[in-house]
């Protein structure tokens, strides 16, 4: 895999996990919204449990790509 290409692969990767912790917040908030009386406990159940996917998704993207990270000379 050439550097150029493995750079914008993790480029892509950031991009991708900073969306989903973005969609991950907006999604606790509004379902919090709903309940107003159990704001904080709906949203931290929400938001914990959209995160933990993303955080592993996001581990699991870099140990794969960084098996293919160039060798520098």
């Amino acid at each position: 895999m050439s550097e150029y290409r493995f750079f914008l692969l993790h480029k892509l990767l950031v991009l991708s996990v900073n969306i989903l912790l973005l969609t991950a917040l907006s999604v606790a908030m509004y379902r919090a919204s709903l309940f107003p009386d159990d704001f904080t406990p709906t949203f931290f159940k929400t938001f914990f449990a959209l995160l933990a996917p993303t955080l592993c998704l996001g581990f699991i993207g870099k140990r794969v790509l960084g098996k293919y990270r160039p060798t520098l000379v």
